[in-house]
């Protein structure tokens, strides 16, 4: 019997909404994601392993991480209207 065991990292979307990708140059989506490490048994996540990682912006068209400062005066509603403080 094989057993396939390990640990790795499980991600969860924490916001979304629109910004303007520094490197696409147009107003896309993100995610604001963080994860946290498993331990992982046939690939299925278990027993948290770890301590909860920084957020980070990704940009859902090129994959590209930022860090949450890009969306300083830099953010959009879903509908495309800006975010105003």
């Amino acid at each position: 019997m094989i057993i396939i065991f390990g640990n790795g990292p499980k991600y969860f979307t924490e916001a979304e909404g629109k910004f303007i990708c520094p490197n696409c140059n147009f107003i896309k989506r993100y995610l604001v994601k963080t994860s946290k490490d498993y331990f992982r048994l046939f690939f299925i996540p278990l027993i948290p392993a770890g301590e909860k990682s920084q957020p980070f912006v990704e940009c859902q068209h090129c994959k590209s991480n930022w860090h949450t400062s890009v969306l300083d005066q830099n953010n959009y509603y879903l509908d495309g209207t800006p975010v105003t403080k």
